[in-house]
């Protein structure tokens, strides 16, 4: 039986591994990109596009998964469009073969093995890929920096890279990423070998994590030309110990950093038209391509004709034709502006893509007193020239399946006979006709006009502050220390990317922008521009300073060195000084100090003169806020637009960066920890003194980043129905303890006698048999009037999410968490989830049957919990006089122009039904950031002190919306979809008015809000009359500015 059971078993696994290889095949003829990736033990990313894409792929928001090719486990296998690009220009190249770095490898050819009568045949390759360009592919492999075992030379188990391509490039983080030169072949090779057969395992035993096809862009720093400026290798053998693979990674690290450091002094050599030092690393000038936003607001042709092609400038592409229902591949819009000739003497732009000066902006050296133009300046009169000559570019939209599964993608043709024969993709289904139409407009009531301006954002919703990094370890290290810094439940704190930066929406919802390392000059301009219009700007060695003060130029470069500076009341502080050394140039200066202003703040004059985009001038007050001691030069500066009012604040020393990256640095170490409370001081001081950001009070090191105690949770409701839960879960529980973990939260159940485990935000522990002081289940449970929603509760006062707690498990249907106070809420797309105290929240797990009316349509179901949500206060007979509505797809608003509330559903398909988690914050008694329920009650009262109404209770409050949600679900399961979209329309805000629809290439599109369809995707009208859907995944939606926006993370 066990040798029937074997052979039954390989050749199940090798009818697996044919039809995958053939899948791969059949998507490596198309503009795809092949993944495979392994998660953590487990989870379950429900093949994400977000994860299944490196994050250091460029066009990575972009991505979608359109087939699934592999699942085992943790392993997952995929194929995305569009193409993945991967920018290598600070990465950095091999070694010639053999070589130990970044670890040990082959040599390229191999000698023959012969007798001793035979002649010596040459040696040869160890690897002939094909000639064939269409044969030809880059794969990016990543891999954790920790071996398996210890490396040796008798390693056997482990797959050589070398075998299967040639090494190209590498790069070090995190974790160890590299480049390689295959073709279909080898690839699909490497793939059994790997992930098919479960061998993760490479070179020096390094686990392997992801394999993923990428177009490569750029060329990789040499390495030769690096060495020149290393200290001696430390590794010189294959087999190393502990110590000896640690000291290895540093040395790998160190040559990262100076591989990021040619990148950075090539830029900065490209912009400046002097340099007073030789060059970091003499070689040949390489174009940086600057990002391109490659994603695509998500739309649909409801009445199936099929869409005109996009029309790409100066191009002759013709789109193939797959049939009308695949769906549409988003074409690459080129403009190519043709450059001015200049005259200028100084050394010529080598980067064809960079603006160069027309013949009025083109000057010789500055002379005394006059400022060299800007890079904005030079863009500015790029883009003017350019306007005059671009055509207008038509970009047709994107069709989406509503399928939650991948479909593929193809493209459209225009020619209406191919709309005859339709070509079905193989996991998709069709949009029908949705079953009703909006209400007319004379029946919904009247609602405030979608519309905002500056003055009005921070009652909206709270403001953004951005992080813009080329690094990830500077990007997460400033992410950390505005999370301790910055007042709490106040900013939304993201990191920028720079698909989104060229996309310029992000700018009027911001309230800080942080710059950190190297810039493209292309995102350089947007983000000046910026600061331009009033924004803040906070530059922590950045060479954003360059643009912004053309005056500044790299005065010498510093490698890791430790300076002293003074700041205001701080006086003689260490910390790391920036790689470069920026001062004003000519040597005379035009900058006055802090202390001066003291005394010259009545005669201050305009220190310099910058252009923004639209030509128009600011006049900048440029002052020195803090030096660096031992050459004078500026450490703190502090720019401001005299016409816009906007903000920019200089560091030349690494404010962002904790001690404990200096670890392996025992004096540095010890110094900047000595200074580390001082650091988070003049941090906060910048924060509140010049760039109006609001921050805690008494910043310190010993202050906790949350402030919170974590509490126990209770359990609550019928002693039957939780005893029937626990025994369901029984089988999830690691031993007797009724302990069950979760990949986020490990959750204990505690009876009369256990002792609870302290929570944090790791642990929680429920207690069985208590209930809360702070929640009254009298209240709750007499104005719940359900079957099954919010019958069981597990009540928690404070826990990380409310989601952790039914994400990744099989609860019962109903069962309702409800958080006090969230350290770590996460909305739609992983946005950052405020959870102030006095916020109403809940999660909800609902199970429902596939074969229900909603559950073929479960995509409707956020948007029927937003309209339970706001009928239950505007359904009521008391509170149905407060203006709440619903702003499309997934938001609760106030006065029509300000966010109360949100909510977020992640859906589970299991076996015949669906797990879905459903959660939810509305703003019941906070008045920050923006306004709440209760606030909206006190101003009624006011202006109507004759029909005053009672304050809203929390326990009221969340019964009712259970009430509301289980009627609706009840209503729509049963069949009466008409009931439901008349009831939305009449809560939510958009009907009739007009959204922009950004597509690829930031062209714009104007439509006519109709509806939604069965799906709940938005439906809107162009101006040809034709219909089309806009889905929710992977757009963003600023409706009360008008726009709908592809999102990147």
């Amino acid at each position: 039986m066990l040798t029937l059971y074997y052979v039954s078993a390989t050749v199940l696994q090798s009818w697996r591994i044919q039809k995958a290889c053939s899948k791969i095949a059949e998507h490596l003829a198309q503009p795809s990109s092949i993944a495979f990736y392994a998660l953590q033990a487990g989870s379950d990313d429900g093949f994400d596009p977000a994860l299944a894409s490196s994050e250091l792929c460029g066009n990575r928001n972009a991505a979608k998964v359109t087939d699934i090719l592999w699942l085992h486990a943790n392993q997952r296998g995929c194929c995305l469009r569009p193409l993945q690009t991967l920018h290598i220009t600070p990465w950095i190249s091999f070694p010639p073969a053999p070589s130990l770095l970044p670890f040990s490898y082959a040599a390229d050819t191999l000698t023959p093995v012969t007798s001793p009568t035979e002649a010596d045949p040459p040696p040869r390759q160890r690897v002939s890929l094909s000639a064939q360009g269409e044969q030809q592919m880059q794969l990016l492999l990543e891999a954790h920096v920790e071996p398996l075992q210890r490396p040796s030379s008798q390693d056997t188990t482990a797959v050589r890279l070398e075998d299967y391509g040639k090494l190209i490039a590498w790069k070090i983080d995190s974790h160890l990423a590299v480049l390689i030169e295959t073709d279909v072949e080898h690839f699909t090779q490497l793939l059994i070998t790997t992930f098919l057969r479960n061998n993760l395992c490479i070179n020096d035993q390094l686990p392997l994590l992801r394999i993923e096809s990428v177009q490569r862009e750029g060329d990789p720093q040499p390495f030769e030309l690096l060495a020149n400026h290393l200290k001696r290798q430390s590794r010189s053998t294959v087999g190393l110990d502990r110590d000896g693979w640690k000291k290895h990674l540093e040395d790998l690290r160190a040559v990262g950093v100076l591989a990021h450091q040619a990148t950075e002094f090539e830029q900065q050599r490209n912009r400046s038209e002097g340099r007073t030092k030789p060059d970091l690393i003499a070689h040949e000038h390489r174009q940086t391509p600057e990002p391109v936003a490659k994603a695509v607001a998500v739309v649909e042709p409801t009445n199936k004709a099929s869409l005109s092609p996009a029309r790409i400038p100066e191009s002759s592409q013709k789109a193939e034709v797959k049939g009308t229902p695949a769906k549409l591949s988003p074409a690459k819009s080129e403009v190519k502006s043709t450059p001015v000739r200049s005259e200028a003497k100084s050394t010529p732009a080598k980067n064809e893509s960079k603006p160069l000066l027309t013949k009025e902006d083109s000057k010789s050296t500055p002379t005394k007193g006059e400022c060299k133009p800007s890079e904005l300046e030079k863009l500015a009169a790029a883009q003017a020239s350019q306007m005059q000559k671009m055509e207008r570019v038509e970009v047709s939209p994107i069709k989406a399946a509503p399928s939650t599964k991948p479909s593929t993608l193809g493209n459209v043709n225009e020619s209406s006979k191919a709309s005859d024969k339709p070509t079905k993709p193989s996991k998709s289904f069709e949009v029908v006709k949705p079953l009703n139409s909006p209400l007319p407009s004379n029946i919904a009531p009247s609602r405030p006009v979608l519309q905002r301006n500056k003055n009005s954002l921070q009652e909206s919703k709270p403001l953004n502050v951005l992080v813009y990094s080329d690094s990830a370890s500077a990007r997460e290290s400033t992410l950390a220390t505005l999370q301790q810094l910055l007042e709490r439940n106040v900013y939304t704190i993201y990191p920028l990317m720079p698909q989104q930066a060229a996309l310029k929406y992000w700018t009027e919802q911001t309230a800080l922008l942080v710059v950190c390392g190297s810039v493209a000059p292309g995102i350089g301009q947007i983000l000046v521009d910026y600061f331009l219009q009033g924004g803040r700007v906070l530059s922590l060695c950045s060479d954003i300073l360059h643009f912004i003060l053309p005056n500044y130029r790299t005065a010498e470069v510093r490698e890791h060195e430790l300076v002293q500076f003074s700041y205001d009341k701080w006086q003689r502080v260490k910390m790391m000084h920036h790689i470069f050394c920026y001062q004003p140039s000519p040597v005379k200066k035009h900058f006055s100090t802090d202390s001066e202003e003291s005394t010259k703040s009545h005669s201050r004059k305009p220190s310099m003169e910058l252009k923004d985009l639209a030509g128009h001038s600011h006049n900048l007050d440029v002052q020195v806020l803090g030096t660096e001691e031992t050459w004078n030069t500026p450490s703190l500066m502090l720019a401001k637009s005299l016409q816009s009012g906007g903000r920019a604040v200089f560091s030349q020393v690494h404010l962002e960066m904790n001690p404990t990256e200096f670890e392996s640095d025992e004096i540095k170490y010890s110094i900047l920890k000595q200074n580390e409370r001082t650091r988070l001081e003049i941090f906060a001081d910048l924060l509140g003194k010049y760039l109006d950001v609001q921050v805690q009070g008494g910043v310190g090191v010993d202050q906790s980043p949350l402030g919170v105690v974590y509490q126990h949770a209770y359990f609550l409701g019928r002693h039957e129905t939780k005893f029937e839960l626990l025994e369901k879960l029984r089988l999830r529980c690691s031993g007797s303890d009724n302990v069950i973990a979760t990949p986020k939260l490990t959750i204990k159940f505690c009876g009369k006698d256990d002792k609870p485990p302290v929570a944090n935000n790791n642990v929680l522990p429920i207690l069985i048999h208590s209930c809360p002081d702070d929640f009254s289940t009298v209240e709750y449970f007499d104005h719940l009037k359900t079957e099954h929603i919010g019958r069981l509760v597990i009540y928690a006062p404070v826990v990380s999410s409310s989601m952790h707690v039914i994400n990744n498990l099989e609860l019962i249907n109903g069962l309702a968490v409800l958080p006090v106070q969230q350290t770590s809420g996460v909305g739609r797309s992983n946005n950052q989830w405020l959870s102030p105290q006095g916020c109403a929240m809940f999660s909800l797990q609902l199970h429902l049957a596939m074969d229900s009316a909603l559950g073929s349509r479960l995509p409707l179901l956020q948007h029927l919990v937003g309209a339970a949500i706001v009928n239950s206060l505007r359904g009521h007979e008391q509170y149905g006089v407060l203006d709440v509505s619903i702003k499309w797809p997934n938001d609760i608003y106030a006065n029509g122009n300000q966010k109360i509330g949100g909510l977020v559903v992640n859906t589970t398909l299991q076996g015949s039904q669906a797990i879905v988690n459903i959660g939810s914050g509305i703003n019941l008694n906070n008045s920050k950031p923006t306004v709440c329920i209760n606030d909206l009650i006190r101003e009624h009262n006011i202006r109507v002190p004759n029909s005053k109404l009672p304050i809203l209770k929390y326990e009221l409050f969340i019964a009712t919306i259970f009430n509301e949600i289980e009627r609706l679900l009840g209503e729509v399961q049963n069949g009466d979809f008409d009931s439901f979209y008349a009831l939305y329309y009449s809560l939510w805000l958009h009907s009739g008015h007009t959204v922009k629809i950004c597509l690829q290439n930031k062209q714009e599109r104007e439509a006519e809000i109709v509806g939604i369809d069965d799906f709940g995707f938005l439906k809107v009208k162009l101006p040809n009359g034709a219909v089309e859907t806009v889905q929710p995944d992977g757009n963003s939606f600023d409706m009360l500015k008008g726009l709908i926006v592809p999102k990147f993370q």
